[in-house]
Parts: structure tokens; C-alpha cells; sequence
């Protein structure tokens, strides 16, 4: 699998396959998303996952200027921590990261298929925009944190399989729900003029209105 090995984007059913089992990366910016004061990476992240029901074992690869993982996380171990301070070489160093891990995950992934969870702020129309997208129609079950205020209008969340909210990992956990951000996607697939980006209208769900009706 390559960066550029994925050319259509088309936003999957996360109900379709059980994506329960199979092993999870983790790839966590914190300077976009800074741990909570008083809480721990490892358990933020399995709080979330497990509430969710998702219990295969889970891999953390943090990104950020400096390390914050405390003594007690460091010796537990099951972390990379990568020191970046420019958001650029974030981005291309996290793109490259999960590229290497799908790549040594069952593909494609038949039995327990793998899922990847990406707490990032992306920048509108980016190669990682894409290439997250990409992956998901890949058969990955590929899974983003949004900042709470997102809007269509910001045009920088990939279509995927589900999303969270900032102040829902930090609290309890609930996913956006399904039509909800289905409804997001289609607002920001008009604003995007892109072709290359299909997202599927949910059942339900007017893609003349964007919004639940009987029509």
C-alpha cells in the first residue's frame, strides 16, 4: 500500500463489518488536542474504545512539541512519542505512520479488521484529508476526533466511519451519531466541489435537504 494508491473516496457503513476484535492504532497530536490536566493518555483512549466496544489491543503513537506522557505511562510502556514542533512535519510524520502500520495489518482485512483513530486538527483539501478517507474505503474502520466548534464550512473532516467530538472523549464517550455526521458529510461534500469525494446519503436522510424527511 503507498500514499497514492487510493484514488476514490466513498464513505463506508460502519455496520457493515464487526470491527469490534481487531487491533486499533492510535495517532494523537497533542498539541492540537492537549491531555486534560489530571487524566492519562492510555486511559483516555481505552475509556473511549471500550465504552464503544472495541477490544482488540491497542497501539498510542503521540505527536507534539513536547512529551506528555508522565513517568507512570512511560514505564507501562505500549507508546512512540514522536517530538515535533512544526505542525507540518506532524502531519507528514502521522501520514506516514499510519501508512506503515496499515500496511502491516492484515489487508485486506478479512478477519478482525483493523481500525485506526486519529486526534488531529486537518487543514482543508490536505493529502491527509484524502489519504484518511482513502483508507477507510480500504476496508479499515478509520475513526477521527473533530474539534467541538467544526463546521461544514471548515472543509477538513475525511469521510469515515464515525467520528467524536473534543469534549466527548474527554467525557463520556458517546460517538457522534450515525446521521448526524452522515448529514455533516453531505453539507461539506456540497462545499467541497470535489469529485473525487462520494460520500453515500444515508437511508433517511434527503440529499436535496440534508436532512431527515419524508420526500
Amino acid at each position: 500500500m503507498s500514499l497514492g494508491g487510493f484514488s476514490r473516496v466513498v464513505f463506508s457503513n460502519p455496520f457493515d463489518r464487526d470491527f469490534s476484535a481487531g487491533k486499533i492504532g492510535v495517532f494523537w497530536d497533542v498539541d492540537d488536542f492537549p491531555v486534560p490536566e489530571g487524566r492519562g493518555i492510555r486511559e483516555i483512549v481505552e475509556s473511549v474504545l471500550r465504552e464503544n466496544d472495541y477490544t482488540g489491543d491497542i497501539s498510542i503513537t503521540v505527536y507534539g512539541e513536547k512529551n506528555p506522557l508522565s513517568a507512570e505511562e512511560t514505564a507501562k510502556g505500549g507508546f512512540t512519542f514522536v517530538q515535533r514542533s512544526d505542525k507540518y512535519w506532524r502531519v507528514n510524520d502521522m501520514l506516514l505512520d499510519i501508512a506503515l502500520w496499515a500496511v502491516n495489518s492484515p489487508y485486506p482485512p478479512r478477519h478482525n479488521p483493523a481500525s485506526v483513530m486519529v486526534l488531529a486538527k486537518n487543514k482543508e483539501k490536505t493529502e491527509f484529508f484524502s489519504f484518511l478517507g482513502s483508507l477507510n474505503n480500504a476496508s479499515f474502520n478509520v475513526l477521527v476526533v473533530v474539534p467541538d466548534d467544526v463546521k461544514p464550512e471548515d472543509q477538513n473532516v475525511p469521510p469515515v466511519n464515525g467520528a467524536w467530538y473534543w469534549k466527548s472523549v474527554q467525557g463520556d464517550g458517546e460517538p457522534i451519531p450515525k446521521d448526524e455526521f452522515r448529514v455533516f458529510l453531505i453539507k461539506q461534500r456540497r462545499l467541497y466541489q470535489d469529485d473525487a469525494a462520494q460520500v453515500d446519503v444515508p437511508e433517511g436522510v434527503c440529499d436535496k435537504c440534508s436532512k431527515s424527511c419524508s420526500v
